[in-house]
């Protein structure tokens, strides 16, 4: 089973879903975020900058993920259950 297809299906739409929240929310410019020298610290702050809240961003682009993978299996499933379908 091929495993690009719905890799590029789940950015495609991680893409989009991001820009449209981050589009809604945006009602200025973002503030400056400080970086130091607190690796983990750092990426949390670059995530939280664009809409205050990186947890529930890393969650939709997650789901999504999961969601496209799910069905590429089912279908694979399905495919590989119907007769004649081995290939």
């Amino acid at each position: 089973m091929s495993a690009r297809a719905p890799l590029i299906a789940s950015t495609v739409l991680s893409l989009a879903a991001a820009w449209s929240y981050v589009a809604s929310l945006a009602t200025g410019p973002a503030p400056l975020v400080h970086l130091s020298q607190d690796l983990p610290a750092d990426y949390a702050r670059l995530a939280d900058a664009p809409t205050g809240n990186g947890w529930e961003l890393f969650t939709a682009v997650a789901v999504i993920y999961a969601l496209c993978l799910l069905a590429s299996g089912w279908r694979q499933h399905r495919r590989l259950r119907r007769p004649g379908g081995g290939g």
